[in-house]
């Protein structure tokens, strides 16, 4: 298991993604709010993985902008790769 802090913002942007399917939603839902801004997610590298996979993809249509420039969502995207990264 892999234990993530995400800012409120990362974890808003999880739950309302379309892309990401429901289970891995719950499994973000299940995270434990440390604070009013940080919340503390155990996840399994297998589900990490998966997920990194679809922030990459997501990443490749729309990270960047027609000027190859990174996107607010991009940036985003960028920022979860890195959190969801196993060693």
């Amino acid at each position: 298991m892999k234990q993530i802090k995400l800012n409120e913002n990362e974890y808003k942007y999880l739950i309302q993604s379309e892309y990401i399917p429901s289970r891995l939603i719950t499994v973000i839902k299940s995270s434990n709010k440390i604070n009013k801004e940080k919340h503390l997610l155990n996840i399994s590298e297998d589900d990490a993985d998966q997920l990194r996979d679809l922030f990459g993809e997501q990443l490749q249509l729309y990270g960047f902008d027609l000027n190859y420039k990174l996107t607010n969502e991009g940036e985003m995207l960028e920022n979860l790769i890195d959190l969801f990264f196993i060693d």
